[in-house]
């Protein structure tokens, strides 16, 4: 089923069927209009509190409604809308569900999720997409609320959360940098996708204007309150890890694995160190061009893109700074606000340095999220930074340096939780007048899916693996059943149909 989720935020509360009954009966006034049903659902939940979740394929969104106007209860209201008596109506929590009789009905009085294949979890799935756009969003957040258990969105907005029955009763918390958050019951996703749509949150003038400050010196209490703000002592982190190769739209590799990882805190000289748990990767065997890009470092690179506990140059305020800072915007987090601080290389400097924005909670000064690259007027002179070695026949120049990294706040402190690097490069055969260039896209991404804080001690050497190898030739044995019930950030469908047009074949090692 595909369905839709608006609104804001929900309470977990049940009702009986008599009080679902009442609410059904509550009388609202609505406008004589003509709008998208989902415009005039919105008029409901901005009157009543309750959020729609439906079927778009049962009820188009996008219908425009010639609605009468007047007094009416809420049922009435929605079968004016829909326009469809076999519609029927539950409601769940803070929520209104909409379905066909077909569809397997709702207990209302207790929580019973539906469960997945496996005994063992409870799915949820969804898309979520931008209420006003509703374009999909990448790098949302969703957690079992007051766990450190979560995934990612991809970069087409979806996600897939698996839990234990234990965590059932628990909450759903959806959540990004610049939109309202939202909290949703486990049993609303009733094993489908679901589409959740994410509203921004308005920013008033009078705040905008209060937060005009020195944007330096907004980057320097975050600096000051590091302390305050992220963990000083280890902990383990199991994570999701994603690297790739693209070229022409087809996938040339592409490996992923779930580590643990010794995580140090953010005043230790000390380097993390990862313990790999599972391993997969998916060759093409129809791949046969001479050129062969391989990843070196990539867990190394996402290790350091940690940029609270590795200090990149652009925090680094000393006085050889070579960066300006401009505050340009005010944006919604989770529980307020946060600075948007954009930062670029001085004028006169011809290097190669990042360039990016910075998004700050205002109220405590902790680094939620920053989005970086490497500034495209110079990064043809990087690289020597990407390239350790190509064939002296081949010119390779970097196109496109992108960077991620977003912070979770969780049992009082902010942890990493996703991150995600994309490298461009331009090919081409030296001599070769007549053959255009190639591009080859590489991209590594990890999502912290668990954090533990107990008892929490280093590897023995023997059980670590080096970050800077070239992670896909490592040997491993593939283990189905456990790839079947772990959290991964979905693959998105272009990587899907990148997969599906090539003969694939999961590698198996022993």
């Amino acid at each position: 089923m595909k369905g839709c989720l608006t609104g804001i935020i929900c309470f977990f509360v049940f009702f009986s069927v008599t009080k679902a009954e009442e609410i059904l009966e509550r009388k609202i006034q609505l406008p004589k209009t003509k709008e998208t049903i989902y415009a005039l659902f919105n008029r409901i939940t901005d009157q009543t509190g309750y959020f729609f979740i439906y079927d778009s394929d049962i009820i188009n969104n996008e219908k425009k409604i010639n609605f009468p106007g007047g007094s009416y209860t809420l049922k009435q209201s929605i079968y004016l809308i829909v326009k469809d008596q076999t519609i029927q109506i539950k409601i769940i929590d803070r929520h209104i569900l909409l379905y066909k009789k077909e569809m397997p009905a709702v207990t209302i009085a207790k929580t019973e999720p539906i469960m997945s294949d496996s005994s063992t979890f409870i799915i949820a799935k969804a898309v979520v997409r931008d209420a006003y756009t509703k374009e999909p969003v990448p790098h949302v957040s969703a957690s079992i609320e007051g766990t450190g258990i979560g995934t990612v969105t991809n970069q087409s907005g979806e996600f897939l959360l698996k839990m234990p029955h234990s965590d059932a009763i628990h909450n759903i918390q959806i959540s990004h940098i610049g939109y309202n958050q939202q909290i949703i019951p486990v049993e609303v996703f009733l094993n489908n996708t679901v589409d959740i749509y994410l509203q921004t949150k308005m920013v008033s003038l009078q705040e905008v204007i209060v937060g005009l400050v020195n944007p330096q010196k907004i980057v320097r209490e975050m600096l000051n309150n590091i302390p305050a703000n992220y963990q000083s002592e280890s902990v383990y982190f199991t994570g999701f890890y994603r690297e790739g190769i693209e070229r022409k739209k087809t996938i040339a590799g592409l490996t992923e694995a779930v580590f643990q990882i010794y995580k140090t805190g953010f005043n230790s000289s000390v380097e993390d160190q990862v313990k790999l748990l599972k391993m997969r990767k998916i060759s093409n065997n129809q791949e046969n061009d001479s050129i062969v890009l391989k990843m070196r470092a990539g867990i190394d690179a996402s290790l350091h893109l940690d940029i609270i506990k590795y200090i990149p140059d652009f925090l680094e305020l000393n006085e050889d700074n070579p960066f300006n800072y401009f505050k340009i915007d005010m944006t919604a987090t989770d529980n307020g606000l946060a600075h948007v601080i954009a930062f670029e290389q001085k004028r006169g400097i011809k290097e190669p340095f990042y360039k990016g924005e910075l998004y700050i909670d205002a109220d405590n000064s902790a680094l939620l999220g920053a989005h970086f690259e490497i500034n495209p007027q110079f990064i043809d002179k990087a690289t020597d930074i990407f390239v350790l070695k190509k064939p002296k026949d081949i010119d390779i120049k970097p196109e496109r340096a992108d960077y991620y990294v977003y912070y979770k706040y969780w049992n009082g402190k902010y942890y990493l939780n996703h991150l995600r690097g994309d490298l461009t490069f331009k090919i081409k055969k030296k001599k070769a007048f007549l053959q255009p260039s190639k591009s080859i896209h590489a991209f590594f991404e990890m999502v912290v899916c668990k954090i533990d804080t107990i008892d929490v001690k280093r590897f023995p050497r023997k059980e670590s693996i080096s970050p800077r190898n070239i992670f896909s030739e490592t040997k491993f044995q593939y283990d189905h059943r456990f790839w079947d019930d772990f959290n991964i950030i979905l693959p998105e469908e272009s990587l899907n149909e990148a997969i599906g047009r090539i003969s694939s074949k999961i590698e198996e090692i022993e």
